[in-house]
């Protein structure tokens, strides 16, 4: 985000934003081998409102607090990772109830802000999985909130067996609340061509599965909010954990790539734990990633260094080299 003496609430929003958070599957295969990537996941939402957002998050999804909406902070650091000179930053931290599945929330002050509103079938939309015990208090919540619900009908759809509902949070960003025995949750990414994201991803040490054919079941678009289309996912072991991403391609429906900046309102960041992050932006640049951060660099950090890298799908990758 140089060492320095930091205050308090300087050093508390630093550890929120460096803290490694693993979209941890307990009950899935071993980890893989690590190589450039050595694992860890997190997700992080860039919002409009911190304390809207995690209000939704906390009140209405149900997720537990790390931590509150916290003072802004003007930290040099995360200034030069996301290229957001003399901006001012907010957080806020949560976890999915019963997983070590963490969301922090980073609200951008004193700088130009352009929301991007996306949809589930935009290449570089991130959407969270949420799975909780009680969907039908989840959804009486979510309907009391006013939330945009993208499921037909505005009730949860039997989808395989599943009870599940996609909604909105206040930013467009896509949630899938279904219901299950305990709470967990997981990640998707939608994508404009699978592969391509696949080869680009390679360059990170995943293996990306092969593409599923198209799928156009009715009752799973309406479900989704995107009646008509058909849809391929293809799903990625982070290297060095059990985690996973899944991938999804959407056709036959319009499609907005986004292209939005760190600091605007949509835009989604994923945690990556590497090696050699300089030799591993090299690489990412060679085959069609943007470093944002200032320089075209990674940016120093007390313990880390740290590089901000935009895909070719607008889905910005925060690689921490930790010293």
């Amino acid at each position: 985000m140089a060492d320095a003496i930091l205050s308090p609430v300087k050093v508390l929003a630093a550890a929120v934003w460096l803290a490694g958070t693993i979209f941890a599957q307990t009950s899935g295969p071993p980890a893989r081998p690590g190589g450039e990537v050595t694992g860890g996941v997190g997700f992080r939402h860039v919002v409009d409102n911190v304390e809207r957002s995690f209000a939704f998050y906390h009140d209405v999804i149900g997720l537990d607090v790390i931590s509150p909406p916290q003072p802004e902070a003007p930290l040099p650091e995360i200034m030069n990772l996301g290229n957001t000179i003399g901006a001012h930053s907010r957080i806020a931290g949560l976890r999915v109830p019963g997983s070590e599945i963490s969301v922090v929330l980073i609200d951008y002050k004193n700088i130009d802000r352009e929301p991007a509103q996306p949809r589930f079938q935009d290449p570089g939309a991130g959407n969270l999985i949420v799975r909780v015990i009680d969907l039908d208090a989840a959804v009486a919540r979510v309907k009391k909130s006013a939330a945009h619900i993208l499921t037909a009908g505005g009730e949860p759809a039997t989808v395989r067996g599943n009870r599940v509902l996609f909604l909105q949070d206040p930013d467009g960003y896509v949630v899938e609340l279904s219901q299950a025995n305990s709470a967990a949750g997981g990640v998707e990414v939608t994508v404009a061509d699978l592969e391509k994201t696949a080869a680009f991803y390679r360059l990170l040490g995943f293996d990306p599965s092969p593409p599923g054919a198209w799928y156009g079941d009715k009752l799973l678009t309406d479900t989704a909010g995107t009646p008509g289309a058909q849809f391929r996912q293809s799903r990625a072991f982070v290297p060095g954990s059990s985690a996973s991403i899944t991938f999804i391609e959407f056709q036959d429906i319009a499609r907005k790539p986004l292209h939005t900046r760190t600091q605007d309102p949509g835009t989604t960041i994923l945690e990556l734990n590497v090696r050699d992050v300089d030799g591993l932006v090299a690489k990412l640049k060679a085959g069609g990633g943007t470093v944002v951060s200032v320089g075209g660099e990674a940016v120093p950090f007390t313990k880390a260094r740290i590089a901000l890298v935009r895909d070719p799908d607008n889905l910005f990758l925060q690689l921490i080299d930790r010293r």
